[in-house]
């Protein structure tokens, strides 16, 4: 009986041995836990910290949509690039009303450029009488009647103060939307060039011009083959038509 008893005894000390092992190994397990997660999270970076004023660049060397200038932007390109595009690359005038009314397909492919999904527009000079002059809008114009002249106008010329569309912008070739942050940036360019074009055309007193020769050199979209609208980038009075 002693025997059994004594057996008994060390069988039910050899049955808790291991749950009193496992019951101390309990707090390592969860320190070693414990030590990996922290190391996991010091080796994580949970946010980012970034300057309220940090630089976003851009390809027209600009820094963001809120320091971006357009006025800055068109004066460093008005006339080292603007004006020289399209006296250099402009068809003439009569000749591409010409194509348009024979085979408008046709003369988009030969003189005009489209940016994106927008309108074709075409960059054309001539030697215009001013036939009329329209104040009355804000959205002024010259009536120009182009060779051979007949009295009645073939195009209008944009005087302002407010210049219609972004034909100066999309026309010139080189000024596209993936340059800029946003937008806001693109359409400001455009409103930025057509302030340039106002200029221009005020500089020669537009409302004294009736009956008198214009050069001109600009560029328009094509929305309506019926009403042709010019945004001036060059002008020069040629003097008075016979």
């Amino acid at each position: 009986m002693y025997d059994h008893a004594q057996r008994m005894s060390r069988t039910k000390q050899q049955h808790k041995r291991p749950r009193m092992a496992s019951t101390r190994r309990l707090p390592l397990v969860w320190s070693g836990l414990a030590l990996c997660v922290c190391l996991l999270l010091s080796a994580c970076s949970l946010y980012t910290v970034r300057p309220l004023n940090a630089p976003a660049s851009n390809a027209t060397g600009s820094s963001s949509s809120q320091t971006f200038d357009p006025e800055t932007y068109v004066q460093q390109i008005w006339a080292s690039r603007v004006v020289p595009t399209v006296v250099q690359q402009a068809h003439d005038a009569s000749e591409v009303l010409a194509a348009l009314k024979a085979n408008q397909q046709a003369a988009q492919q030969r003189y005009g450029h489209q940016e994106g999904d927008g309108p074709y527009t075409f960059m054309v000079k001539g030697l215009g009488r001013v036939v009329s002059v329209n104040t009355t809008s804000r959205n002024g114009t010259l009536g120009l009647d182009l060779p051979p002249y007949d009295g009645r106008a073939d195009l209008s010329l944009q005087i302002g103060p407010v210049i219609l569309g972004t034909a100066i912008r999309d026309g010139v070739g080189f000024i596209h939307f993936s340059q800029f942050v946003n937008q806001i940036q693109y359409a400001q360019v455009a409103d930025a060039l057509n302030a340039r074009a106002v200029q221009v055309a005020q500089s020669i007193h537009p409302t004294q011009l009736k009956g008198k020769l214009i050069q001109f050199y600009g560029v328009f979209a094509l929305t309506d083959p019926q009403f042709i609208l010019v945004a001036p980038v060059k002008l020069e009075v040629e003097g008075s038509g016979s």
